[in-house]
């Protein structure tokens, strides 16, 4: 790995722009959301520093290297020059021997240079021969006998950025026996060896706790959570609103209990209400829905779960939406429900949708307006309506031969208004079998339900909406009619404006809601409420019938004359 491609610096880069480029850098890679790419730019600005800081050594250290080589030299030079004047001066018998003649230098003359070693340093390196996890205390004890403590943690040191295999396991028992990274340390680290080993620390922390929340041992959590916690470097500020940013991404990545998120609130001292939370603000809204998600859940279990012979609204909806049920047994729970507790189940199925949709993969019924097959839903005043017009329009087409030859091609106010009147008439007879037809056949559901799902597609009918009997009755009688005034261009008029309908979901436009909900009679034929499909094959399928009617009406299944 390049390291001054990662940092995005020149080879040249001294030891302050470095640590500018990795403060800039660390924004992007966080440790808490990318483990990965913080510790490649870990690496590489350690490297880099290191290679930085070993220039500026060696810049501080070469000029005095060059005074010492020229210091060194002059004074074997004057030895030898002084030796050369001894040797040239005349003799004088009475003078001392000369004084080339004296052996001044040692025998064995030692190094200028080389370095002296103090024992406890010497002790200390020892000690770190086959050093691992599991020998820690013991080797610093050994140290501590041996009194060269301070040395051995400044070895140890060192060997956490010689060996990163080693760092994590280094950094996690000094911290606990040496109060690494605590403002009151011993030994002497740089500002990147700090980030550096909080960083791999707090990242085995939470490997360490995910595991225990993946196999849902939440007493372990907790337990280890404390003890994590209680470490005197997480007690400095700084470290500790990064530990609880970690938490919170931990607690937003996995699955938990209620209880156990708040016990963890208990120990940060976390309370929503006073605004005391940790940050990224977004990240504690999430989890707070979830906590509200879950303590909802949880009611619903407990109501699902209550056993008493009367039962209130909204326990009954629990019920039927939280217990796996046959139809049989969900038909024979609803047949006491009365408009409360169809509210109830309303209500409850509505949150359940739109506010804590998650919570639809724990039910037995995905779908959780699966009820509605059950209920007896009323047919609307807009449904009788477009009937009504259908027969109307089915009535005038019917009269028009009978008129056009005896008053030719005018069409007369009086026959429009008679088509109109006499509408109304099988819609009061539809209505009237409605209101006997339902309450007949919700005593048959469960049988129906049953022909429903072996006879039609699911994804046809996902919800089982629309019923064979319940619903394949009725619309088979309005078809019938249709068939009886005008034959079958009536009957496939008829199928084929429903169908069009069913399949095609795109409307002309949009009608006011609260418009159609104050004159329901009066909208429900606003073209707002159609497929532009629809409107084209009406008109189609009008004139078709127009002109079987006028010329062809031998092709008629069905020939009605008015006497």
């Amino acid at each position: 790995m390049d390291c001054w491609s990662v940092l995005e610096l020149p080879e040249d880069a001294d030891a302050r722009t470095i640590k500018r480029s990795y403060a800039r850098l660390l924004k992007i890679f966080r440790p808490d959301e990318d483990p990965e790419g913080f510790q490649r730019l870990r690496e590489a600005y350690e490297q880099a520093l290191g290679v930085a800081q070993w220039r500026a050594e060696y810049a501080a250290e070469e000029p005095e290297v060059a005074t010492a080589d020229v210091v060194e030299q002059p004074n074997h030079a004057n030895l030898q020059a002084w030796s050369d004047v001894l040797d040239l001066r005349p003799l004088n018998l009475e003078s001392p021997p000369p004084l080339r003649s004296l052996n001044l230098a040692p025998s064995n003359p030692a190094p200028l240079h080389e370095p002296v070693i103090a024992p406890h340093e010497l002790a200390a390196r020892a000690l770190l021969d086959g050093l691992s996890a599991q020998n820690l205390s013991e080797r610093w004890a050994q140290a501590q006998q041996q009194h060269c403590a301070q040395a051995f943690e400044k070895w140890l040191l060192a060997l956490c950025f010689d060996h990163p295999g080693l760092r994590n396991s280094i950094a996690a028992w000094a911290v606990q026996h040496l109060d690494w990274l605590a403002p009151w340390q011993n030994v002497e680290m740089t500002e990147w060896q700090r980030d550096a080993l909080a960083s791999g620390l707090l990242q085995d922390y939470r490997q360490a706790l995910q595991e225990l929340l993946e196999d849902k041992k939440e007493r372990e959590f907790l337990t280890l959570l404390k003890s994590y916690t209680a470490q005197p470097w997480l007690q400095v500020f700084d470290r500790r609103q990064e530990w609880q940013r970690i938490l919170l991404q931990l607690f937003n990545d996995t699955e938990w209990s209620l209880p156990l998120f708040d016990r963890v609130g208990q120990v940060f001292g976390w309370d929503d209400k006073k605004g005391i939370h940790p940050e990224p603000a977004s990240t504690w809204e999430a989890l707070i829905e979830r906590c509200n998600q879950e303590s909802f859940y949880e009611s619903l279990r407990v109501k699902a779960q209550d056993n008493r012979t009367w039962l209130p609204a909204d326990v009954q909806a629990a019920h039927l939406l939280m217990n796996p049920m046959k139809p049989g047994q969900q038909k024979k729970m609803i047949d006491g429900f009365g408009q409360n507790e169809w509210q109830a189940c309303h209500d409850l199925a509505h949150t359940l949708k739109w506010r804590y949709p998650e919570l639809r993969l724990r039910l037995p019924h995905a779908d959780v307006f699966h009820w509605r097959r059950f209920l007896p839903r009323p047919i609307t005043d807009e449904t009788w309506v477009r009937v009504w017009a259908g027969i109307a329009l089915a009535l005038f087409l019917f009269c028009f031969p009978a008129q056009y030859k005896s008053h030719g091609y005018s069409i007369s106010i009086p026959m429009i208004f008679t088509s109109l009147v006499f509408a109304c008439v099988p819609v009061w007879f539809l209505r009237f079998a409605m209101s006997w037809w339902v309450p007949i056949i919700s005593h048959a559901i469960v049988q129906d339900l049953w022909l429903t799902e072996g006879l039609v597609p699911r994804h046809w009918n996902p919800d089982t909406r629309w019923l064979v009997v319940r619903h394949g009755v009725p619309q088979a009688v309005v078809t019938l009619l249709f068939g009886l005034l005008l034959g079958w261009p009536g009957m496939a008029t008829y199928v084929g404006f429903g169908l069009i309908g069913l399949l095609h979901k795109r409307r002309i436009g949009q009608l006011a809601p609260e418009l159609a909900a104050r004159r329901p009679w009066l909208t429900a034929l606003h073209w707002s409420h159609f497929s532009p499909l629809q409107l084209v094959f009406l008109l189609v399928m009008v004139g078709f019938i127009f002109v079987c009617r006028m010329y062809f009406p031998e092709y008629h299944l069905t020939h009605l004359r008015f006497s």
